[in-house]
């Protein structure tokens, strides 16, 4: 008994690092931090769509007027990714288990229905001018009204990356790349401006029905997106790096992470799951501890509900990793692109050696499943032919499995 608590109290130890070494904030911290986030954006957009629309208004821009427009539609993304923050902390109930937090899908959805709805007013408006050009008023307003945009925005666009980035949020992440887009919309109005005001060369009505075409764009962009997230899509690259970055941070002791699955029930409503590749000494109670408390650091501090697999990782094993070298150079003649992990080695009751591993394929396999499993085992034969192989295919969310003798039954130990 003796004996049992020291070791534990020793696993403890050493995992308490992991514990610790969270130094971001709290779930609530991060969800007050993404409401100062999302009201900062909200204020700049207010002003920034108020002043294009002044300046619109004076100068009789169309180009100028729409480019307000879309700024103001920015407005209502803020307004939403606010109400949606604040539905996350409503906790879940008996008809909701996974919370309310996919309520922002749904209300974008709304928004980007009345996107469209000006979007095709404007360009109806841009069409009439590019059919009746009109004169404009250009002055230091306009002017100054557009080059305040355009540095504001740019402001905006590295606000929002940095602070996608430090709270994990995919919103203002998405939020970024939509203010650098606007600063090229916006220098296109300010060109079109320009040679209006210096060469007298109007091209207001096709400016205007560029920005409206952007504006029907990004509503239709948003639809398509929300309804993926509805139906329950792929998610975003930034979104599963940024989970992967956080586990392999969180304990040195993390060879690798490899099988991570994301459902996004909206923000505050993140669950994943992932294997983790450990040291194969560890004890049990040590790789227990440790996918524990990262669990606990990216629940605590990102919101994120996550459940981890330890996957044995055998150091200094000439012919494990032998074996392993092996495997990967048959995958990737098949699929070059093909990553094998997850590999174990061991004997089953009548002794005899079992390789069980996992063959990850990130594109298109370029061969039939049936067609790689049957190359895969006939050059491996020429390695080992007595070597049993139990091998799963992973592709994007779906794997396949496939067993030499699937009845065989196998012992604790190891060959």
């Amino acid at each position: 008994m003796t004996g049992s608590l020291t070791d534990k109290n020793k696993a403890l130890t050493e995992s308490a690092r992991c514990v610790t070494a969270g130094k971001g904030m709290t779930a609530h911290e991060r969800k007050r931090a993404g409401l100062r986030v999302a009201v900062t954006g909200l204020l700049m957009n207010l002003v920034l769509s108020a002043a294009k629309l002044i300046a619109g208004s004076v100068s009789g821009s169309i180009a100028i007027w729409a480019d307000g427009w879309n700024n103001l539609s920015d407005s209502f993304s803020s307004v939403i990714s606010i109400v949606s923050i604040r539905l996350a902390v409503k906790p879940a109930d008996k008809k909701h288990p996974f919370g309310y937090a996919r309520f922002e899908y749904v209300a974008s959805s709304v928004i980007a229905l009345g996107m469209l709805t000006v979007a095709i007013q404007t360009g109806y408006r841009s069409i009439m001018r590019i059919i009746d050009p009109e004169p404009l008023e250009t002055g230091y307003l306009v002017f100054t009204a557009l080059f305040f945009s355009i540095f504001v925005k740019l402001i905006q666009y590295f606000f929002y990356r940095n602070k996608g980035r430090k709270l994990v949020s995919t919103v203002f992440m998405a939020a970024s790349r939509d203010s650098m887009a606007d600063v090229f919309a916006t220098g296109g109005v300010l060109f079109a401006t320009f040679l209006y005001a210096f060469f007298g060369i109007n091209v207001d009505g096709p400016a205007g029905l560029i920005v409206s075409l952007l504006i029907a764009w990004s509503a239709i962009d948003i639809m398509r997106k929300t309804a993926t997230l509805l139906i329950g899509g792929k998610p975003s690259s930034e979104l599963t790096g940024l989970i992967s970055e956080k586990i392999k941070e969180a304990d040195l002791r993390i060879r690798g992470v490899h099988d991570l699955i994301v459902h996004d029930y909206g923000p505050g409503g993140i669950f994943a799951t992932a294997h983790v590749e450990l040291d194969s000494r560890e004890s049990f109670i040590e790789a227990h501890l440790i996918v524990d408390c990262v669990e606990r650091m990216l629940l605590r501090e990102y919101d994120i509900h996550l459940l981890l697999h330890a996957d044995p990782y055998y150091v200094d094993d000439a012919e494990h990793h032998a074996l392993h070298t092996k495997l990967k150079s048959v995958a990737r003649e098949i699929a070059p692109d093909a990553v094998i992990h997850s590999l174990h080695l061991f004997l089953s009751d009548k002794n005899v050696r079992v390789a069980s591993f996992d063959v990850s394929i990130a594109g298109e396999l370029p061969v039939s499943e049936a067609h790689f499993f049957e190359v895969f085992r006939q050059r491996m034969k020429d390695y080992d032919k007595e070597l049993v192989l139990w091998i799963t295919l992973d592709r994007e969310y779906m794997s396949v499995v496939s067993d030499d003798r699937p009845h065989l039954h196998v012992t604790a130990g190891r060959d």
